[in-house]
């Protein structure tokens, strides 16, 4: 699953992203998730089936020694999801991890090389790695401060009032997504690359025209 909006309403539901809490650790069959999470069996299936169907777990049939074959659920996807609200800022992210077969090689190459004493040990290291996840967050939510600041710079350089709404969109558009081209930003906007470019070219205008008057009534004051 790649679309976000497709994500987030698949796990929205609590019951469902237990249900993922679960299987991310090992598979289950829907009794056993049914007894763990306390939820009937045939809601538990309801949302097994809704997560099948956006990609995010699958399932096989398991032989049983106590009865007929049981219908296992293991996850099917990997992915992070980054939100962000900020004043003047909202993003919404998925970013997927490192191709599964190279982790895999990856994976298999190091465990000939870990070796723990005991239990304690990994947990130790596995700490040692949230803290150093931890410090790359707080750097992050630093960067994503020194974005909104400079992007509060940037607005204010333009003096455009509630007539100036499409230009307005136009230049949050810019901001947000520096590395759109001109085409793409228009189709996003509902324009087309002329006026966009014509919009740009009086905002870049209005912006010398703002910045003369500034300088203008610094030097009478």
């Amino acid at each position: 699953m790649k679309d976000v909006d497709r994500l987030l309403a698949v796990i929205n539901n609590p019951t469902r992203r237990r249900i993922m809490e679960a299987l991310v650790r090992e598979p289950h069959y829907s009794l056993q998730l049914a007894k763990e999470l306390r939820v009937s069996q045939p809601a538990i299936i309801k949302h097994l089936n809704t997560l099948e169907e956006s990609g995010l777990v699958s399932s096989y049939a398991q032989s049983s020694d106590r009865g007929p074959e049981r219908k296992q659920y293991v996850t099917s996807s990997e992915f992070t999801l980054v939100v962000d609200m900020r004043d003047g800022m909202f993003s919404a992210r998925l970013m997927a991890p490192k191709v599964v077969e190279e982790r895999e090689k990856k994976e298999k190459k190091e465990k000939k090389q870990r070796r723990f004493n005991d239990i304690m040990e990994a947990r130790n290291l596995v700490a040692l790695i949230d803290d150093e996840i931890e410090e790359l967050e707080r750097k992050r939510s630093e960067m994503v401060d020194r974005r909104r600041e400079i992007i509060s710079a940037a607005y204010s350089l333009t003096d455009l009032d509630d007539e100036h709404y499409r230009a307005r969109a136009l230049m949050y558009e810019m901001m947000d997504n520096p590395k759109l081209t001109m085409e793409e930003m228009a189709r996003r906007l509902s324009m087309n690359s002329e006026e966009c470019s014509e919009l740009l070219e009086d905002m870049m205008n209005a912006t010398v025209q703002y910045e003369n008057r500034k300088k203008e009534v610094n030097h009478n004051g």
